[in-house]
């Protein structure tokens, strides 16, 4: 398999397995959305769609590039909630019934603002992945 394909298959299955996680595992994905976001269920609901269907979308030829464009804009759209969990200190685990949960104001700073430009490491894989940066 070329490097290309294989960043590309990796890529794929990176986003297309935490679509499928934003199912299996709702409430861990909900803790992470911000308090003042109107609705953690179709906030997980639409972000795990939108991973999977776009993580499946790089798979194809011709629909790659749009895929990538697509997960380029989710990984911005979804960026404030790292960021709240950076300025408010919010741990995310599991309550004393095994449900995940938000602990805002419990956790050292360093580890959420760690997670911020982390997020470039997708933007990068996304690009390359996604063939964003060739001619058509």
């Amino acid at each position: 398999m070329p490097r290309s394909n294989l960043l590309t298959a990796v890529t794929s299955a990176t986003f297309a397995g935490a679509g499928v996680a934003h199912f299996m595992k709702p409430d861990f994905f909900e803790a992470v959305v911000p308090d003042w976001f109107p609705s953690k269920r179709l906030a997980n609901h639409a972000s795990g769609a939108a991973e999977l269907a776009l993580g499946l979308g790089l798979l194809h030829p011709k629909t790659r590039r749009e895929a990538g464009w697509g997960l380029l804009a989710l990984t911005a759209a979804v960026f404030p909630a790292n960021i709240d969990m950076a300025v408010n200190n919010v741990d995310i685990r599991k309550d004393e019934n095994g449900t995940y949960q938000r602990f805002p104001g419990e956790v050292p700073d360093a580890r959420n603002w760690i997670r911020l430009p982390f997020q470039l490491v997708f933007v990068a894989l996304i690009w390359k992945g996604a063939g964003l940066g060739q001619s058509r």
